[in-house]
């Protein structure tokens, strides 16, 4: 076995598809499927299920996918490291953020890398709630922030900051001038919400159950960029972290507090407790840190810091 095929192992898996892992690697899906046929003859054991919709590990395939993505890492680590032996951190960092506080972070955070470390490279992605989760748990990024770490096993989590809830709408939509808002009041009001996967959704459907109201989710657009753009045209109200929409937009943009009872959740940096972070990555868990509680203390990052 070697490196190429664990890549080509590792692709399959992730994607769940050979024609689609085929096509990443620009590799004919025969000779895709003749590695895989040697890898499970070397080892003795079957490493996918084959199914219609494409293919799953097998217990055996994930303790090699576990190990394989951690191996290859490794290798592409490796010159980073050695050269790191002789000066600063250096190498790529992958870092997922999540949507509602990517637009307050993201650029600070490139800025401050860049001044710093300029040996490091930093790979940047935004994404929602599960999107983020998954990427942690399969590799494909180093680190990443995200809400409710606590439910996620095998990570290593520093929580950094808790941020409120509001009702977003457009400013016709609002009457009087309150700041803040019943979570009972919302109810009647038509909602574009992310899909029940989504983290934020959850937590929305457990408030309403215990407050024994529902609520009318009119739109479900699991794409932080459509949720602001349905808000902003006027077509419906959003549920939302305070740091969900940039300065600029609030001119037209009305929030309201949601209160009785307060809707908050966690942020938390997370990595894998397995997969140990490189000296570029812990460089930049640093910084992360060190800029989160700088942007909460002058206000441009409305939160509850935590650290």
């Amino acid at each position: 076995m070697n490196p190429r095929q664990l890549k080509y192992f590792v692709e399959i898996a992730r994607t769940g598809s050979m024609t689609t892992a085929a096509s990443a690697l620009h590799i004919a899906q025969p000779a895709l499927s003749h590695h895989v046929a040697m890898m499970e003859k070397e080892l003795g054991v079957s490493l996918f299920k084959r199914h219609a919709r494409g293919v799953q590990l097998t217990v055996q395939g994930q303790l090699l996918f576990d190990r394989a993505t951690t191996i290859l890492r490794q290798l592409d680590r490796l010159p980073d490291d050695v050269r790191e032996a002789n000066g600063s951190p250096r190498g790529v960092v992958s870092l997922c953020i999540v949507s509602s506080v990517a637009l307050v972070v993201a650029m600070p955070l490139l800025q401050l890398t860049t001044e710093r470390f300029p040996g490091i490279q930093l790979q940047l992605s935004m994404g929602m709630s599960r999107e983020a989760q998954s990427m942690v748990e399969t590799r494909r990024v180093d680190l990443a922030l995200l809400p409710t770490a606590f439910e996620l096993t095998r990570l290593k989590a520093t929580p950094v900051f808790e941020e409120r809830f509001c009702l977003f709408g457009h400013r016709r939509l609002f009457n009087g001038k309150s700041t803040t808002i019943a979570f009972r009041e919302i109810a009647d009001r038509p909602l574009v919400m992310p899909d029940r996967d989504q983290d934020l959704r959850k937590q929305i459907e457990r408030t309403a159950l215990a407050q024994n109201c529902a609520i009318n989710v009119r739109y479900e657009l699991n794409n932080s960029e459509l949720l602001r753009a349905a808000v902003r045209e006027g077509l419906a109200f959003s549920i939302m972290p305070r740091n969900a929409f940039p300065l600029a937009d609030l001119k037209d943009i009305a929030l309201r507090e949601i209160t009785d009872p307060v809707l908050a959740r966690t942020q938390s940096i997370v990595s894998l407790e397995d997969h140990p972070l490189s000296p570029a990555g812990e460089a930049v868990r640093q910084i992360l840190l060190e800029l989160i509680s700088t942007l909460t203390m002058n206000g441009t990052l409305k939160a509850k810091l935590l650290v």
